[in-house]
């Protein structure tokens, strides 16, 4: 509908049929149609903020009649405003909890026995250790790949190795060069001298440590890779090796292996560097790396809390671990969590009434019934975690509810007027009254914040309109 002059509603009185026209005179002629108009402001608003945001607004409206229904409608005090020009986002605000983020647990490998566990709230860097089985250390080291075989025979190759070599030099040891790319190496040979007695270690395998050749060493790459030359896998497809504690993988990687960009390969200067490190630790220097030596994280991370207690088996849930920075998680709802990206911009409203800038780090992968009791019974919900802007803005609390701000939707440059404005049409859509009385119809766009974006013929930035306060 374009611009021009319409008819509001008409508004339902209960007046006589009779006594219409006298009512009108006595309101005074002419004027009495504006009145009326804005004597259903209150109504046609509260319909408005109900269809246009959904909000679960209660309004209050008992029915009276007659001379009751007079003197229970004052007559609403009007004002008028300009149409302003701005950017408009609508937010939808949740109930979070502010901490350390979603913890994980960290598991045991193997065989053995807790004997120390570090304290919940202590922070463990590369190289610190996390906890001790049968007496010895399990420090962190940092990666993406998980220790899951023994390294232990010359010239192994995989990424594994490459999260040692990467955090043995990160700690300052000389580990000497690493094979580059697109170079060769034959292997894997066990060296001399590199044998674990039977069942030692914290992982605890009972596996012997392996004779010279090397055949459970573990040796070439991870089972879901093989050779990149293509060369033919020595022993496999023609029945002449039948040794059952050889894999087929490993057999295949006993000739030449190329290095991709992500490989390690265990060096004799990578061995020398890992005895160092396990003479530091206050190990036997074998130069072995068991699975379950070491942990592998992405990070320094913060301890929460423990699975266990000293002198429990070492072979399960140990400990739950955090991220160091502080955080917030939000419960979204699984059907509304489509609408929130990473990265988004969002605001934390902090105990006290502060708020501090943030953004969405991460977004859960799986729904779960709700733990904060937001949404309705049974209702699925997503874990959000925020990350702050700047972490010092906490630095005072470690755990606190708060109330984060998300901003769904958003538009730029619109004209926008108070909710209040808008008027129901008879012919279906709103309008606006300008300040001179003339009444236009409008398109109205995205609500947010008691504002609502419109457009139309007359509807101008700095054009005044009539709404109620």
């Amino acid at each position: 509908m374009t611009g021009g002059e319409t008819q509001p509603t008409p508004v339902v009185e209960a007046v006589p049929d009779g006594d219409v026209a006298a009512a009108e005179s006595a309101r005074g002629g002419a004027h009495a149609a504006p009145r009326r108009r804005r004597r259903r402001i209150r109504t046609a608003v509260a319909l408005t903020v109900l269809t246009l945001t959904g909000a679960g607004v209660a309004v209050s409206a008992p029915w009276r009649s007659g001379a009751d229904a007079a003197q229970a409608e004052p007559e609403p005090d009007t004002r008028t405003v300009e149409v302003v020009r701005t950017d408009l986002t609508d937010t939808r605000t949740l109930d979070g909890v502010l901490g350390y983020g979603t913890s994980r647990t960290l598991n045991g490998a193997g065989n053995g026995t807790v004997t120390w566990l570090a304290a919940s709230g202590t922070t463990v860097s590369r190289g610190e250790s996390l906890y001790r089985v049968d007496d010895r250390p399990v420090p962190a080291l940092y990666g993406d790949v998980p220790m899951y075989r023994r390294l232990q025979a010359l010239n192994t190759v995989g990424r594994d190795v490459r999260v040692i070599a990467d955090n043995l030099r990160a700690l300052g040891y000389d580990i000497g060069r690493q094979p580059g790319p697109g170079e060769t190496v034959t292997g894997p040979v066990a060296p001399m001298g590199t044998e674990r007695p039977s069942g030692t270690g914290p992982s605890g395998t009972g596996q012997d440590g392996g004779s010279a050749g090397g055949t459970d060493a573990g040796g070439g790459r991870p089972p879901s890779s093989g050779p990149s030359d293509g060369a033919p896998r020595p022993g496999s497809g023609d029945g002449g090796d039948t040794d059952s504690d050889t894999s087929s993988e490993q057999r295949s990687a006993t000739g030449p292996i190329r290095i991709r960009s992500e490989d390690g390969v265990l060096t004799r200067s990578l061995i020398d560097a890992v005895k160092r490190w396990q003479t530091k630790l206050g190990v036997p220097a074998t130069g072995v790396v068991e699975p379950g030596d070491v942990a592998v994280l992405k990070g320094a991370v913060r301890v929460e809390g423990a699975e266990v207690q000293t002198g429990d088996p070492a072979d399960g849930p140990l400990l739950r671990v955090t991220p160091t920075s502080k955080a917030v998680t939000v419960d979204v709802g699984a059907s509304e969590v489509g609408a929130v990206k990473k990265g988004d911009a969002v605001t934390v409203r902090l105990p006290g009434g502060e708020s501090a800038a943030a953004e969405v780090a991460s977004i859960g992968s799986s729904a779960r019934s709700s733990s904060s009791g937001q949404g309705l019974p049974g209702e699925l919900r997503v874990t959000v975690t925020v990350a702050f802007k700047d972490p010092s803005r906490v630095s005072g609390l470690n755990s606190a509810p708060v109330q984060v701000e998300f901003g769904s939707e958003s538009r730029s440059d619109v004209l926008v007027v108070p909710l209040t404005a808008l008027l129901a049409l008879r012919e279906g859509g709103y309008g606006l009254e300008l300040a001179g009385g003339r009444l236009v119809a409008v398109e109205t766009g995205l609500v947010a914040r008691g504002m609502v974006e419109v457009s139309g013929d007359g509807i101008t930035e700095g054009a005044r309109v009539v709404t109620a306060s």
